[in-house]
């Protein structure tokens, strides 16, 4: 043998020799250590989803949305993981530790945008980590690498996650008050937390008594949308922007302007699904995988409208971003109907003639090339949301979708009655708001918009998903 085989790596890489002679922990601890990241990383992502609605500010529920789909990926892998080794599918349906559930019901209770950044980006992710690191060096990394794999994974997007929430609670807490309530809460959790003897449970137990539990009562989501002081018209029923980008009578420039609004307004759809996923239980784990792909995917529609309309310098935050869509489903529908509802829409777009393929035609006909790249991407997530809608509502019509569709309308009639005895609060813009914004945008005048106020919602002519 040269000398130059001798300097090959060894163990494919892995890890060195040395790691490799590692003793490392039993099959029955990594399988016990990675059900714990398991319990912690779905709690997370139901966090998310619970406090998503009432969280107003913008960019919190972007990254709501995001982290929660991340937990639910990393969730995913790990419990197939967890199945290799020796463990039932059965043993995932029950919390690895009650004490460990404990903490995570305590974060639950977060009140307000403080509390709630403080528990999941001050408190759990930052221990998550802390436990991932451990379990990577107590392992053996040769025998258990599909583990460690795994992790590394996690850890990296644990570690991003947490660096954002370090920012984004650093401009939370620049009031002494605001810094007190964070601190506070994080010493109540990091109580419970030491409790748990950590995320992995391999800490040393503590010797101080546990804070009064907030969960002692039971936790009641809050699935009204709420926004920040930023945003104006929340319940805006005025649609410019829907009927302007199907008006082929206007110019192609402002057509595409229509849509990239209308991405920008998609926000309330993960508000709906977030709805949706809060007061939903016992379903089987791929559910809630697949709709939390769902729930960031309507976020990120959202950020590419913003993208595209700072792209032009466009000050987003006035523009009358509403909340009508995912009010009215958590208004007057249960979850399951506001699912029905929110799978009639998606179906509506994928027809070519009128439906998300044409509105990549409208933006590539505009010249506008970003907006063509966005609205290519959009349309394929499009396709997805359709077939996660039949996937997951198969069951409940027996694979009838035309009754889901009639269901659909009836829903629809009946927010419409609900709303002539119930109206949504006054909050609208001035009336001429869209040819005061194309105008300056595009930089000519722009012809009114049609005097249109939705007064009957259906899912054959709303896009707002």
């Amino acid at each position: 043998m040269s000398s130059r085989q001798n300097r090959i790596p060894a163990f494919a890489g892995v890890c060195s020799p040395e790691e490799a002679q590692r003793i490392g922990i039993s099959v029955n601890e990594a399988s016990h250590r990675l059900r714990r990241f398991c319990l912690t990383m779905e709690r997370l992502a139901f966090i998310a989803t619970a406090h998503l609605n009432p969280t107003p500010e913008w960019e919190i529920k972007s990254a709501l949305s995001l982290h929660a789909w991340l937990d639910a990926e990393h969730v995913t892998s790990l419990r197939e993981r967890v199945t290799e080794l020796r463990e039932s599918n059965a043993s995932l349906q029950h919390a690895a530790d009650a004490r460990l559930a404990a903490l995570l019901e305590e974060a639950l209770r977060a009140r307000g945008s403080v509390e709630l950044i403080t528990a999941i980006y001050g408190v759990l992710r930052p221990a998550l980590a802390d436990a991932i690191r451990r379990y990577l060096e107590d392992t053996n990394p040769l025998a258990d690498q599909p583990s460690c794999r795994e992790l590394k994974i996690v850890l990296m997007e644990e570690e991003e996650a947490i660096a954002w929430g370090r920012e984004a609670l650093a401009s939370l807490t620049t009031s002494a008050e605001a810094r007190k309530q964070s601190e506070d809460f994080a010493l109540h959790l990091h109580a419970y937390l030491a409790a748990a003897r950590g995320i992995d449970g391999t800490l040393p137990e503590p010797e101080h008594e546990l804070p009064s539990p907030r969960s002692a009562e039971p936790f009641r989501p809050e699935i009204m949308p709420q926004r920040d002081e930023r945003f104006i018209g929340l319940f805006d029923q005025t649609i410019p922007a829907d009927t302007i980008y199907a008006d082929e009578s206007r110019p192609i420039e402002e057509r595409n302007l229509a849509l990239l609004y209308k991405r920008l307004r998609e926000k309330d759809v993960p508000e709906a699904i977030a709805g949706i996923l809060a007061e939903t239980q016992g379903k089987p784990w791929e559910f809630y995988h697949d709709m939390l792909r769902q729930m960031w995917d309507e976020a990120r529609h959202s950020l590419l409208g913003e993208a595209a309309l700072e792209a032009r310098g466009v000050n987003w935050t006035r523009l009358p971003v509403n909340v009508t869509f995912s009010y009215k489903l958590a208004r007057f529908c249960t979850p399951l109907e506001r699912h029905i509802l929110l799978f009639a829409i998606e179906q509506s777009l994928m027809p070519s003639r009128r439906g998300k393929r044409w509105e990549w035609t409208i933006a590539r006909a505009s010249g506008d090339k970003l907006s063509t790249t966005f609205h290519d991407f959009d349309w394929a997530d499009e396709v997805l949301h359709a077939a996660i809608g039949k996937k997951h509502l198969r069951s409940v019509f027996h694979g009838d979708f035309n009754a889901a569709f009639q269901q659909a309308e009836e829903l629809a009639k009946r927010i419409a009655q609900g709303l002539e005895h119930d109206p949504m609060p006054a909050d609208t813009p001035p009336p001429d708001w869209w040819e005061k914004f194309a105008s300056q945008v595009l930089g000519r005048k722009v012809e009114p918009a049609p005097k249109t106020h939705v007064k009957e919602w259906s899912p054959t002519t709303s896009a707002s998903a």
